[in-house]
């Protein structure tokens, strides 16, 4: 019994990271709850994990899992970026776009799942990815240089996040301690690399940076296979 409840532990867990979120963005203390989100992205995570360990991955975990998701992920990061640019004019509207997207990218996820058409790669960037790029962006931004143009920049970044979720951009699961070769240690030392600076104070701006990077690896290697396809037409 006890093993179909514990994945849901974590993924209640994961609820209540986004609901205290939510309670701390109505505070205008977008700080704490950008890591509360990042805290929910690690549950959700470990649910996961867990749920397949112990052969119990269901599909009311599944279901529940994005019903969660949708709160921790996508409610409170277009919260926090309305919230934290009121004034940038169309800042309801981009929220709500983020909002949609993200919505519909665990609708795909449930769908390939329950087709069981889920391959080697993620389909669009994840949400918990987006939400924690878009929140971490708002306070890198915030102690950066580019605290007097984030007004500008947020809404082409959240937009651009919106876009990649509903893409047909393939992302690497995280972590993927499977993985072998080069590649796949490097991959695994990316992971590793980006908990230390999640962990360390002193460190999160380059956290900021390299979860960046994973948002750009999927656009990366869809130009890259582009190009090889055009490359092997052409030969």
């Amino acid at each position: 019994m006890y093993r179909a409840i514990l994945p849901n532990l974590f993924t209640i867990g994961n609820l209540f990271c986004g609901f205290l979120a939510i309670h701390y963005i109505l505070q205008d203390n977008f700080g704490s709850a950008a890591w509360l989100i990042v805290l929910g992205g690690v549950l959700d995570k470990m649910d996961g994990l867990i749920a397949r360990f112990m052969g119990k991955d269901s599909r009311f975990g599944i279901e529940f899992d994005s019903l969660v998701d949708i709160c921790t992920f996508g409610v409170a990061p277009a919260l926090i970026f309305y919230r934290s640019y009121p004034d940038s004019g169309w800042s309801f509207i981009i929220a709500f776009a983020y909002l949609l997207c993200g919505a519909l990218r665990l609708a795909r996820f449930n769908a390939l799942s329950l087709d069981h058409e889920k391959g080697d790669y993620y389909l669009g960037l994840p949400i918990p990815m987006a939400a924690i790029c878009l929140t971490q962006f708002v306070v890198f931004a915030a102690d950066t240089w580019i605290g007097g143009h984030t007004a500008r920049l947020a809404a082409p970044v959240v937009l651009l996040l919106s876009l990649i979720m509903v893409s047909r951009f393939e992302y690497d699961p995280i972590p993927n301690f499977r993985a072998s070769g080069l590649g796949g240690r490097l991959k695994q030392i990316y992971f590793l690399v980006s908990v230390t600076c999640m962990i360390i104070p002193s460190t999160q701006g380059i956290f900021f940076i390299l979860i960046t990077i994973y948002v750009l690896s999927g656009v990366y290697r869809s130009i890259v296979g582009l190009f090889s396809d055009e490359v092997t037409q052409h030969a």
